[in-house]
């Protein structure tokens, strides 16, 4: 019987000897310029939304504690006083 301890080395040399067989998609190997733009809109669409959902919830906490504290909101205190 085999022990555990080949798994890794034998995962890696499949890797090695054959790494033509796992293509990402073939949508990035596309010579059409316009597919090649689309995957690349979507990555950063994929990429920057999370981010933006995550910077969106943020600022409402920050906003939603500044009005829990009784504190008014950031735009009203940076106006100068006239």
């Amino acid at each position: 019987m085999m022990s555990r301890r080949w798994i890794p080395v034998l995962v890696l040399l499949l890797l090695v000897v054959v790494p033509d067989v796992a293509h990402a998609c073939p949508v990035c190997f596309d010579p059409r310029e316009e597919n090649r733009a689309a995957y690349l809109a979507t990555t950063a669409f994929m990429s920057l939304f999370p981010l933006g959902v995550v910077g969106g919830f943020g600022m409402w906490l920050r906003r939603r504690a500044r009005e829990l504290r009784g504190l008014p909101p950031e735009d009203e205190t940076d106006t100068p006083e006239e």
